[in-house]
């Protein structure tokens, strides 16, 4: 009783500081340095996935030209097939994850023990976060740190907390019921996995929308997507932020497990069809925009 009480207040605390920091990021005052940075940082997100090679300086062009040349299409295609390479290895990864789940946890399960163990879950799940997953990773965290709502942050955040919770339960497995232990490693992966794809959708029909929209167009269509952004993404942050304290104060047991998942899900679900949303949204603009010319 003590303890839940401790955790509840914990809970409630930390709720508290990162409600206040998330209206700070994304709607507190800003400095003429911080204005300066976003657009900057503005230009790289509308860049997405280079090959990471990308300088300062390149950016800070970027911003000021956001339009639609030769470079721009060999780059572009460059990124596309990164991003095909990408999304094949941590699909083939995930769904090696979930196969082995599913045998597991399957009655009359025909698996060694050492192929049903979460460590080996772990060793595949481990370069889906940090190999294939790095894009996402440095899109999300490039927003964040320069107070711009992107999808990616969502989906970064939800994906790390899920990897890190299913690490912890492989050296600890008392902390959650056996019949929740399985599908951290697997919703993190499929995260991952459909996000790549998402990206790499939008970058092969980017080809098209390069000779098609106006830097003027490009512009309105970011800024636009950069004002829903600015208010979906902190709203589920506080949701995913909210959901966690509510859990770990009113919930069933294992409180602290649960609030893990559902915090993770949340940002994860969200992320991803917010970015599904801008592809589908992006790709009907460039056929508009096509048919046009």
């Amino acid at each position: 009783m003590g303890f839940d009480l401790f955790m509840a207040v914990v809970a409630m605390i930390l709720a508290i500081f990162l409600t206040w920091l998330t209206l700070w990021l994304f709607f507190g005052s800003r400095s003429d340095a911080d204005m300066s940075s976003e657009r900057a940082a503005r230009a790289f997100l509308a860049s997405y996935f280079t090959d990471g090679k990308s300088t300062a300086g390149t950016v800070a062009t970027m911003a000021n030209s956001v339009g639609g040349t030769a470079g721009d299409a060999q780059n572009n295609r460059e990124a596309t097939r990164r991003l095909a390479r990408l999304t094949l290895i941590s699909a083939a990864l995930t769904a090696a994850i979930i196969i082995t789940t599913v045998l597991y946890i399957s009655r009359g399960n025909p698996l060694p023990s050492w192929i049903a163990s979460p460590w080996l879950r772990a060793i595949a799940a481990t370069p889906i976060l940090f190999s294939c997953g790095a894009p996402i990773h440095r899109v999300g965290w490039a927003a964040l740190s320069n107070r711009i709502a992107n999808t990616d942050s969502l989906v970064s955040l939800g994906s790390g907390v899920a990897y890190l919770y299913s690490l912890a339960l492989c050296v600890a497995p008392s902390l959650l019921p056996e019949g929740l232990h399985e599908w951290g490693f697997a919703s993190m992966g499929a995260a991952i996995t459909l996000a790549l794809l998402c990206h790499y959708i939008a970058s092969k029909h980017s080809d098209m929308r390069i000779g098609a929209r106006s830097a003027t167009g490009n512009e309105r269509r970011l800024a636009r997507q950069e004002r829903i952004s600015r208010v979906v993404v902190p709203t589920v942050l506080l949701i995913a932020i909210w959901a966690f304290a509510i859990e770990i104060v009113f919930g069933p047991q294992p409180r602290l497990a649960l609030a893990v998942i559902f915090a993770s899900n949340v940002l994860m679900l969200a992320g991803l069809v917010m970015s599904i949303v801008w592809m589908a949204l992006g790709r009907s603009e460039a056929s508009e925009k096509i048919s046009r010319h």
